[in-house]
């Protein structure tokens, strides 16, 4: 049952929750409501209901379901791509290719697949995906890309995003049209190769 997978959270008072255990339950409440539902069937109303909070207090946090969906994905699959940092930051590079390869293999490649496709006609969509989901990912990538940087693998004058596009762009278009699988060969060659090309892009010359 859904409700039971938030017994586990701290619980709050209804109206007056300010807590992060209160802010987790509602993401919680999201990402099961999104998973069961669909984007267009849930609504904040459900999600506050199972939270066991106002929906002006979601309000106050985010402005619309969207951000919660997205902000909710991002927390249920931190854990799935998270690399820490070494001091070989395109071994972390490699890594976090990898491992998002492992996630769009998963069930989540398949939700974010259909998130993607909805964001192209629906612009809260389209904004709440890149500020609460590729953003982050994005920023953290590029704190591997600037340790690169400063261990003078990469020239300092690189373009970050045409480095991470370099990266990540053979995943999405995977994901997205299937021209090719996202399997276990591709998720074992394509990061070392990724991280080589950027190297003949962006190494010292």
């Amino acid at each position: 049952m859904i409700a039971e997978s938030l017994e586990t959270l701290p619980a709050s008072r209804v109206g007056r929750p300010r807590s992060e255990g209160c802010r987790q339950k509602v993401l919680a409440a999201a990402d099961a409501l999104f998973t069961r539902d669909g984007l267009a069937r849930m609504s904040v109303d459900g999600v506050a209901q199972l939270a066991g909070v106002s929906k002006a207090t979601i309000y106050r946090w985010w402005p619309n379901k969207s951000a919660i969906v997205m902000e909710a994905l991002l927390a249920s699959s931190e854990a799935e791509v998270y690399v820490p940092a070494s001091p070989f930051p395109e071994e972390d590079l490699i890594a976090k290719v990898r491992r998002t390869i492992a996630l769009f293999r998963g069930p989540r490649g398949r939700v974010i697949a259909s998130l993607i496709g909805q964001a192209q006609s629906d612009r809260e969509i389209a904004e709440a995906y890149r500020q609460h989901l590729l953003d982050p990912r994005r920023t953290a990538t590029r704190e591997a890309i600037e340790r690169a940087v400063e261990a003078s693998i990469y020239r300092p004058d690189i373009d970050y995003d045409l480095a991470m596009d370099i990266l990540f762009g053979p995943l999405y278009e995977r994901l997205l049209l299937g021209h090719a699988p996202l399997d276990e060969a591709f998720e074992r060659d394509y990061p070392p190769a990724a991280v080589a090309a950027l190297r003949g892009y962006a190494g010292r010359r």
